[in-house]
């Protein structure tokens, strides 16, 4: 009889061990996940400002005088082009899913070719 309770006394005690490392195991793989995907979303959104960047300056590179204020929906995301101020800075916003990207762009030449000083993703304007 004695002999039986040590048993499974030590079944049950080997089954809890194992028990507790596999919801270990899960709960760092659910984490895992989850920053994976946060890193997906937050690289769809920069490529999303970059998108909307370029947009910018080819419009910009075309009429000097393009004021920007203007939205640009592509595919899970939107990106705003805020009106450009002084001698051509360009504010971007960009969101995709529940990341967003703000880049600040200061060019200081458009003829003969574009000159950046500038390219900077910011956390607030």
């Amino acid at each position: 009889m004695k002999r039986g309770f040590i048993t499974i006394t030590t079944v049950l005690i080997i089954l809890g061990i194992v028990l507790l490392i596999g919801l270990s195991i899960s709960q760092l793989s659910i984490g895992e996940a989850q920053m994976s995907l946060q890193k997906f979303q937050s690289s769809q959104s920069m490529y999303l400002a970059n998108l909307c960047v370029e947009e910018a300056l080819m419009k910009l590179k075309e009429n000097s005088s393009y004021q920007g204020n203007e939205t640009i929906v592509q595919g899970n995301g939107n990106c705003t082009i805020f009106p450009i101020e002084g001698n051509w800075i360009i504010k971007i916003t960009a969101g995709s899913q529940n990341q967003v990207k703000k880049i600040k762009i200061i060019v200081s030449q458009l003829s003969p070719k574009i000159i950046v000083d500038s390219w900077t993703e910011v956390a607030d304007f």
